[in-house]
């Protein structure tokens, strides 16, 4: 496949909202009229990071990533929201920078920030009766169609089966939850997945990941009549998908 990106400049940009992509093989040349794969065409996006420079004053750090994108899905999941972050693109690209980041405070990615935020926002309502919060995770790679446990503690790699339920829609059979209170059980959790995730060389990098990363987090919340002793139970899904 030999699809070509227009070259942008981001220090020209605007902050108009929308990008143009040519597609086919490049020739140098400028705007393409008519149809077809040489045809020119317009994508929208909401927002554009530029992280290479960070002297620059149109850096975008990890915070203002997190600002921009983790938020509003925390915000919203604890409004009873299910949300998914995906990160897509080569290997070298990113991907796992911006979703988990580097160990320092100011280096850490969406997850971390995003789960610390959970807990923080969590612990505000400790003393609420009416309220208990209940975190479980689970992480999963599909390679090859074939779906894996990362979690499983036999460490088999069971192929699991992908269902449908006729309420709650595809679940998958068998995989594990287990129950976190803290960013640090995630990050032990997520660091043993890893582990067993499918790597292979490639010319860019010689431990790259060939599977799909799945990780999930189930956020129950469980609302308590005090007069009455009547519960609400609700589950929000979480799902943070590294290609």
């Amino acid at each position: 496949m030999d699809d070509s990106v227009s070259n942008y400049d981001f220090n020209q940009w605007t902050g108009n909202q929308y990008c143009k992509i040519l597609t086919g093989p490049h020739d140098g040349g400028g705007d393409r009229a008519g149809g077809g794969r040489k045809a020119l065409k317009t994508f929208a996006f909401d927002h554009c990071f530029w992280s290479i420079d960070e002297n620059n004053p149109k850096f975008a750090g990890q915070d203002h990533v997190f600002n921009a994108l983790g938020k509003d899905v925390l915000e919203r999941a604890f409004e009873g929201y299910n949300a998914c972050i995906f990160a897509y693109g080569q290997t070298g690209s990113g991907k796992s920078y911006t979703m988990m980041g580097t160990f320092q405070d100011t280096g850490h990615g969406i997850i971390p920030r995003l789960c610390n935020a959970m807990f923080s926002k969590i612990d505000s309502h400790c003393d609420d009766e009416s309220l208990a919060v209940k975190v479980e995770v689970s992480y999963m790679e599909i390679y090859n169609e074939k779906v894996h446990d990362l979690l499983d503690p036999k460490g088999s790699k069971q192929n699991l089966k992908v269902r449908e339920h006729n309420i709650l829609g595809p679940y998958v059979d068998g995989l594990s939850q287990l129950a976190v209170s803290s960013f640090e059980d995630i990050d032990n959790l997520m660091s043993e997945g890893n582990k067993s995730r499918t790597v292979a060389a490639t010319n860019m990098n010689n431990e790259s990941s060939r599977s799909h990363a799945v990780f999930n987090i189930i956020l129950t919340q469980t609302l308590t009549d005090i007069s009455s002793g009547v519960e609400n139970e609700f589950n929000n899904y979480l799902n943070f998908l590294k290609e």
